[in-house]
């Protein structure tokens, strides 16, 4: 079976019209997927994820310029070409400013369209799995619209070679979505290497990156060991401000360091975090030279509760991944799993799924065994809230020793609270008074 060049979507409501151009785009040799209507064609969109849009201007209900409207507010980087008669040239023109990719006047020449839909499929990757074009996302479970705009921007971003930046909630697959894009590059066949920079203490992840020094028999650093390929950087904020200074070569391209230079390995960096980390940079944990320089380049992934068709897709494809001896889930357990919050998003779904899938003594996993799993999901979550809290307090102590210069009575003062009950809280997080007033910290 020949190749086929592209998902291409085509929607007119004149059909001898919607056919033609079908058979056109079929004979060049696209996979065409043909709706009469703007309302079909949403459905069609989201079921088919087509790698360009053919559609005409005036249609009955839904015309050409809402439609195109809808399509780029879902995924903006997905060509558009509008098709339109003279007298409606003006509306093709200002949709053609507002993002539209092209436009073709009826009727059209077969050569041009082919030509244009050429084009537009060229700068538009593939993200359906199904589709050969798009194995390189294999590892990505999805089938929103919003990881679909995702990936498209990845797909591209695995085409160039510049440091990138990527933000989103804890357990959503930033390192997975990075690994993709290493694996889609020119780099593919180079180390991919992890530094997760909050379980290190500050001083010693300059020594994990850099190695432990230049005497003969130091242990390399991950650097070194990413050498000509991908080091992963997650929780950017984390990161000191003298490694940064040290890696400003790599996320600067032909930049110099400010403060000091040195020779690095050929390495694409590639940070992570869980939202924009302003305040570090307004406190001056995170440069805003580097930092901003990651950022030129950024994907977003949004949780996963924001995205309930990829819930549907992660179920769908563990029950198939399991096969025979695997559990399907009953029609109320696959309710909960679809209505849950998921605030540990894939990681924590993924979890719950296999746990329902080893555990269940029946092929069809119960609702109630989904309740139990959830409700231990929820009590793990409020013990880490409840570290949390502990860690806030802690800071604010600290802080209040600092701002007193260790005087415990008139820190009890503005914490409300009397001076034995506070020596507890003192002892409690092993804080020293003597050690502020030694230290003169305020």
């Amino acid at each position: 079976m020949k190749k086929s060049l592209g998902n291409v979507l085509v929607v007119d409501d004149d059909p001898d019209l919607l056919d033609l151009i079908g058979i056109r785009l079929a004979a060049a040799g696209y996979s065409v997927v043909l709706a009469s209507s703007g309302y079909e064609a949403m459905e069609c969109f989201k079921q088919q994820h087509p790698r360009a849009v053919i559609t005409d201007l005036r249609m009955e209900g839904m015309d050409g310029l809402a439609l195109f409207a809808r399509l780029h507010e879902e995924a903006p980087t997905v060509p558009v070409i509008i098709l339109t008669a003279h007298g409606t040239i003006p509306d093709a023109v200002a949709a053609t400013q507002r993002g539209a990719f092209a436009f073709l006047t009826k009727p059209f020449d077969s050569r041009e369209l082919l030509a244009r839909v050429a084009e537009a499929v060229a700068i538009s990757p593939a993200v359906s799995s199904t589709e050969t074009a798009g194995a390189w996302r294999t590892r990505i479970v999805s089938s929103s619209l919003r990881m679909d705009e995702v990936l498209r921007r990845a797909r591209r971003i695995a085409e160039n070679d510049n440091p990138f930046l990527i933000i989103g909630p804890q357990g959503v697959g930033k390192e997975t979505l990075a690994r993709t894009i290493h694996q889609a590059s020119a780099r593919a066949k180079q180390p991919f290497v992890t530094l997760v920079c909050g379980i290190l203490s500050p001083e010693s992840i300059e020594a994990e990156i850099f190695g432990a020094g230049k005497t003969k028999g130091a242990p390399k650093g991950l650097l070194a060991a990413a050498a000509g390929g991908m080091l992963f950087i997650d929780e950017l904020e984390s990161l000191p401000p003298i490694v940064q200074v040290r890696l400003l070569p790599l996320v600067r391209k032909g930049v110099p360091g400010i403060e000091r230079q040195e020779v690095l390995p050929d390495v694409r960096i590639v940070a992570a975090c869980e939202g924009a980390p302003t305040r570090a940079i307004q406190e001056g944990a995170l440069r805003a030279d580097f930092y901003f320089s990651l950022a030129a380049t950024t994907l977003v992934i949004p949780p996963l509760a924001e995205r309930p068709e990829d819930i549907a897709a992660l179920i769908a494809s563990h029950v198939e991944a399991a096969g025979n001896n695997g559990r399907s889930f009953s029609p109320e357990a696959l309710r909960l799993l679809l209505e849950a919050p998921w605030p540990g998003n894939t990681r924590q779904l993924i979890s719950v799924i296999k746990q329902a899938m080893q555990l269940s003594v029946a092929a069809v996993v119960p609702a109630s065994l989904i309740n139990y799993l959830l409700r231990e999901e929820s009590e793990r979550e409020m013990l880490c809230l409840d570290e949390a809290r502990r860690s806030f307090e802690r800071d604010y102590i600290v802080k209040l020793m600092q701002g007193t210069n260790g005087n415990v009575s008139q820190a009890a003062r503005i914490a409300q609270r009397n001076r034995t009950e506070f020596y507890k809280l003192l002892g409690r997080y092993g804080i020293e008074p003597a050690t502020y007033k030694a230290q003169g910290l305020g």
